[in-house]
């Protein structure tokens, strides 16, 4: 027998031998299923802690965290209610004490987050109190930067538009820029009468890569940056802030408003284009947050010219410049000519919906989710739908996969709710 084996087998003999000795010594339990326990260690090779040392407690929540959980709890079974509820029905869907529900109540009443929705139809009794979420005691505000516009969106608890307003002005990286959105900032909550004080935070938004750990835009090819700081853009701004990719900021708009998707592409079609891809609410990054470029995958080998100085790139055949500037028309003017089929602008159409298709189809291929389009054509791609379903369906490598396509609900604002909805997703959690 080899020394290693030699070794085990003595000292399992010495175990069992210390086991017969406290049976003849008649010692208590808890000495045998110590040196059980030692024995099943040892033959199946687990790790054991010191002899005679107690199990590990397992770790106790704290009162102030049990409570923080019980507040949330009822926070969001009201938050996602479709309608009001009594306490009764809180207590009774959370498997909660009503002393636990009345006080978690009563402090989000004082801080008027929640709010009396009249009384519930008597069963013969006293009228049940009816309770619901007062949507508007805070709000967040989304801005958008691109090329060509600054669009400002503020936002309730529930994501429901408040105020919108689009400001025509060209992005430039200078003070000047940035002091005409901060101004612009302002004179938007003055007009719509929103108290500073009742105000999560402002999301920034724009075309280009966020680096937020070098506090930098890497590049945003349609804004001609390179290695922006993202202090200048925020500086500016008296409130939290917090910068996000325009599309990655679309997806997570787009994701509030699908119910039941556990996975989802946002393919965004603008000035540029670009993705996020959405896995169980939150997006998904890569590991330099880098994820989704969909814009700049090739799909027409050694083609057209892009902005970021490559060939080929989707952006360069579907961006919304190849239906409105290049032709020297806007998106509205160009679609209502197609709609009278002028023979060029339906080549033109033609020609940019099977690009569109093919970059639609390799993003299924490889993700196999749904996906939505997002951006400022969604508005006018609802009648050309089956067009592009069917073009699909021709390419589908799997039958009737060509329904996974979907258009974004939120049309143009999307990117402005989607930033906007950062403070407001903080909030929930944090409540």
């Amino acid at each position: 027998m080899c020394t290693v084996a030699y070794e085990r087998r003595r000292q399992l003999d010495m175990m069992f031998l210390t086991i017969a000795f406290d049976v003849i010594g008649k010692k208590n339990e808890g000495d045998f299923l110590l040196h059980g326990v030692q024995v099943m260690v040892f033959l199946f090779g687990a790790e054991c802690g010191k002899v005679g040392e107690q199990p590990m407690e397992r770790k106790r929540i704290s009162t102030t965290e049990l409570r923080k959980q019980n507040r949330n709890q009822v926070f969001r079974i009201i938050y996602d209610a479709e309608g009001p509820l009594t306490k009764q029905e809180i207590a009774q869907r959370l498997q909660m004490s009503l002393p636990t529900v009345t006080q978690n109540l009563k402090e989000l009443f004082d801080e008027n987050i929640l709010t009396d929705a009249g009384a519930d139809e008597s069963t013969g009794g006293r009228k049940a109190r009816l309770i619901t979420l007062n949507k508007n005691v805070y709000f967040s505000v989304g801005i958008e930067l691109s090329p060509k516009h600054i669009r400002f969106i503020a936002i309730n608890l529930k994501a429901e538009e408040l105020a919108y307003e689009k400001l025509e002005y060209p992005f430039s990286n200078t003070p000047e820029y940035r002091m005409v959105y901060a101004k612009k900032l302002e004179e938007f909550l003055d007009h719509f009468g929103f108290s500073r004080e009742r105000l999560l935070g402002v999301g920034i938004t724009m075309p280009g890569i966020i680096n937020e750990q070098e506090g930098i835009v890497e590049i945003a090819p349609v804004l001609q940056l390179h290695h922006m700081k993202l202090s200048l853009l925020t500086e500016v701004i008296p409130y939290p802030v917090y910068v996000q990719n325009d599309a990655s900021a679309g997806g997570v708009a787009e994701w509030w408003n699908y119910d039941g998707i556990s996975a989802m592409a946002y393919v965004f079609l603008g000035k540029g284009v670009g993705g996020a891809l959405m896995i169980d609410g939150k997006p998904f990054e890569g590991l330099n947050r880098r994820s989704a470029e969909f814009g700049h995958m090739c799909i027409y080998p050694e083609g057209k010219r892009c902005n970021c100085g490559r060939q080929g790139c989707f952006e360069s055949y579907c961006s919304s410049s190849v239906l409105s500037d290049d032709l020297g028309l806007d998106i509205k003017d160009f679609f209502q000519r197609l709609e009278k089929k002028e023979p060029r602008i339906v080549e033109i159409w033609d020609e940019y919906v099977e690009h569109l298709v093919t970059a639609i189809h390799n993003i299924h291929m490889v993700l196999d989710c749904e996906i939505v389009i997002g951006g400022i054509l969604t508005p006018y791609l609802d009648d050309y739908m089956p067009m592009i379903r069917n073009c699909l369906k021709e390419k589908a490598f799997f039958p009737d996969e060509e329904r996974y396509i979907h258009l974004g609900r939120c049309e143009g604002k999307a990117n402005c709710i989607g930033v906007a909805l950062h403070f407001i997703a903080d909030f929930l959690e944090q409540i």
